[in-house]
Order: C-alpha cells, then structure tokens, then sequence
C-alpha cells in the first residue's frame, strides 16, 4: 500500500469520524438544551425543578437510545455497522435511527472532493471541520428549525482562519459583516411592519460564517441560489404561508455549491 492510499484512508476514516460525532451531537443537543430552556422557565415562574439534566456527550460512552446498553467498537463503525447489523441494535434488536448513517455519507460526500483542492493540510483540516460543522447545523435547523451557536463559531472560526492564510481576509470581514447586516435589516423590517419574524437570528449568523468563507463576490450567487431553492421547495411542497420553514439548509447547500463550482 503507497502512501498516497494510506492518507486516503487516514483522511476517510477521520471524515467518517466526525460524521459519526456530529451524528451523536445532532440527537443529544437538542434534549441537552430542551433540558435548559424547561429549567429557565421554571426559574423565571419560581416553580420547582427537579428533572435530572442529560448527559453530556463528552461524558457518557455511546448507548442504545430504547435499550441504553453502551456500544462497543464493533457497534460503532461508521456506515459499515448500521449495514452489518442491518439496521437495528445488537443487542435489543431495536432500530437504529436513519439519521446515523445519513449524516456520515453527507458527511463522506461533501469532504471527498477536498483532498483533490488542497493539498496543504492545514486548508484542508479547517475547510473539513468548517463542512462538518454546517452540516451538523442543517440537521439540527431542519428537525428544530434552530442553528446552534457551537456549530456556527466553530465554521466562523475556520472561514476566518483559512482566508487569513489566503490573504483575503479583508473580503471575507466585509462578506461576514454584509451577509449579517443584509438579513438583521431584513428581520428588522419585517418585524416592525408585520408585527412577525421573518428570519430567525440563527440565519443572519449562519450567513455571516457563509459571507465570511466565501467572501463578498460570493454572496450574490449564495442568495440568488438559497432563495430560488427555498420557492422551489415551497411551490414543489405546497407548504402553507404561515407554516415555519428552516432557511438555514438552503443557505448552506447553496454555499457549498457557490464553493464546489
């Protein structure tokens, strides 16, 4: 085996790692934070709280959800597992949440092509963990219609970091800053003349890391394609007017496209 195959496979199993972590965190920040919110409520209405607060990720071994019986490393093979055990736990014979593999492949797809772009490893390290951490967020936003802070600092801090080594920072501040004060204005507007929100803050920071990573001239084409994907959905869905859609995974699979082509 040459060295070109085996950093290959290093990268791969790294990619399919993170998939795996990010999998993980998409199903516990939501009963972490949930938990949080429930707390606050009841501070604030001076009622009693007793619920015991989750387990950390960084804690508890990986378990069951229906049978909680911890998992070995068998058990925790990406993709290959959840295929071997034919979707279902080892050990209750429960089924495995689809969204396991899923975010590893998204995971697996969208990094693959990296390697062939950068060939320094420090671009390559941050551009991987910049996509693993919008991909955690559009899971999070489509289930939840939320985007997690810890996944939008984490993307801002790559974005920022890659174009200083580029030496564009310049456009990617002015990318951050237009993208951010485009869609606060934007909410501003909306919500003093129809009493509403139209866009959730989340979104106005999700696009700031975007202008951030793909600078000024890339904002144009990102909003171009995240809003004419966004009507598609909505006239392909017949979803009603008043009903909520999370913007944030057209924000970020356009930004991938902007990226990639």
């Amino acid at each position: 085996m040459n060295l070109i195959t085996i950093n290959w496979v290093l990268y791969l199993s790294v990619v399919l790692s993170m998939g795996s972590y990010a999998a993980a965190f998409t199903a516990r920040w939501p009963i972490k934070n949930i938990y949080l919110w429930e707390k606050e409520a009841h501070a604030l209405l001076l009622l009693p709280f007793n619920k015991q607060p989750p387990n950390k990720i960084s804690v508890k071994r990986s378990h069951c959800f229906q049978c909680h019986h911890p998992l070995t490393w068998q058990d925790l093979i990406p993709l290959l597992s959840y295929l071997l055990l034919k979707g279902k736990c080892r050990y209750c014979k429960a089924a495995i949440s689809y969204r396991y593999p899923s975010i590893e492949f998204l995971h697996l797809a969208f990094c693959l092509p990296l390697p062939w772009i950068f060939s320094d490893i420090y671009q390559l390290a941050l551009h991987t963990l910049l996509i693993s951490a919008l991909l955690t967020a559009t899971v999070i936003d489509l289930e939840y219609q939320l985007i997690p802070d810890e996944c939008s600092i984490i993307a801002l801090a790559c974005a920022l970091l890659i174009n200083l080594s580029n030496n564009t920072l310049e456009t990617s501040v002015l990318g951050m800053i237009v993208g951010y004060g485009l869609i606060y204005t934007l909410r501003w507007f909306y919500l003093t003349f129809k009493g509403q929100e139209g866009i959730g803050l989340g979104d106005a920071k999700i696009i700031a890391v975007l202008g951030a990573w793909l600078g000024l001239l890339g904002l144009p084409p990102l909003l171009l394609c995240a809003s004419l994907s966004g009507i598609l959905y909505t006239v392909l869905t017949n979803r009603s007017g008043a009903k909520y859609m999370a913007f944030g995974p057209f924000l970020i699979f356009s930004a991938m496209l902007v990226f990639y082509f």
